[in-house]
């Protein structure tokens, strides 16, 4: 059984060297952003990694080692998926995103999709999941093609379970909806609350093997790091 293991990402220490993949394809999406948006728009992802930072020092996420709280939540599709019972066929990877609205969440789940031949053939399931309401996730997922579960956490509660949720800034709340993105109204609470960006990798056992959360959602835990400890 790999050994557990827990990571938690800094904002402006350097990633491990064999953690870039994911990370490059971020940071082209940042530079594409600021190229449109202009410098001014680094104001508004520093608001979001402050707060994020702020709820990480206060309530810890889940660690490995710890155990996965189950859930039953709604894919797409209206149909309920248990992690208890997922975890009866192989180990289970989540990876919580804050929703289709945001560009960074968008490329993560994109190059999450390119791994999913290799996970299945490990007996691996992957669920990502966040509370935007279920009509815009499958939006997302049919103009994307993503072929893995995109689970509906419309409370919240999921993301409570493993110490993530917290609540935008108002000043990012602001410029969003200045921006044309109601992210209370993509939600399917119709709050402003979204999870910091993490990945479990959860064992049979409902042990996790891998965690990995952190602030600053413009960086994430490589999936081959993860395929890595199937």
């Amino acid at each position: 059984m790999p050994r557990p293991q827990t990571t938690l990402r800094k904002t402006g220490f350097a990633e491990m060297a064999t953690n870039t993949s994911i990370n490059q394809e971020l940071a082209e999406v940042e530079q594409e952003i600021i190229g449109r948006r202009g410098e001014e728009i680094r104001t508004l992802f520093d608001a979001q990694v402050s707060k994020a930072g702020l709820h990480l020092a206060t309530l810890n996420c889940l660690q490995a080692d710890d155990i996965a709280p189950d859930f039953s939540l709604l894919t797409t599709n209206d149909q309920t998926i248990s992690l208890q019972e997922t975890l009866l066929q192989g180990p289970v990877i989540l990876t919580f995103y804050r929703g289709s609205w945001c560009n960074f969440c968008d490329m993560t789940l994109k190059v999450w999709q390119s791994y999913v031949p290799e996970i299945s053939a490990k007996g691996a399931t992957l669920y990502a999941i966040s509370p935007e309401a279920s009509e815009n996730g499958r939006k997302f997922k049919k103009a994307t093609g993503l072929s893995y579960e995109l689970l509906c956490d419309a409370d919240n509660s999921v993301g409570d379970a493993y110490g993530l949720t917290f609540t935008l800034p108002k000043i990012v709340r602001e410029k969003l909806v200045e921006l044309g993105t109601d992210v209370g109204s993509r939600n399917g609470s119709g709050e402003w609350d979204v999870p910091v960006t993490a990945t479990f990798l959860v064992g049979q056992d409902q042990r996790i093997l891998l965690a990995d959360c952190g602030p600053d959602y413009r960086q994430r835990l490589d999936p081959k790091l993860v395929f890595a400890s199937l």
